[in-house]
């Protein structure tokens, strides 16, 4: 899935303020271990609610917006 197919995801719930791995795993088109690796990492803000570990929107978007450009 390319960077602006995965923010146009992202989109389609302009209301919602946070998502659960599992859903922006399937938004943006990756695995949940890639996502926690991710997290670990540094490159992705999540939070904790609870036991649940949620990313909010815009950290969602600054990651997108982070990774590289695709070179033609």
């Amino acid at each position: 899935m390319q960077k602006a197919d995965a923010t146009a995801a992202l989109a389609t719930e302009p209301g919602r303020l946070a998502y659960p791995i599992d859903d922006l795993a399937n938004a943006i088109g990756i695995g949940r271990s890639k996502l926690y690796a991710e997290i670990r990492a540094g490159k992705l803000k999540a939070k904790k609610l609870g036991t649940r570990t949620i990313v909010t929107t815009p950290a969602a978007r600054d990651y997108l917006d982070a990774l590289p450009d695709l070179a033609a």
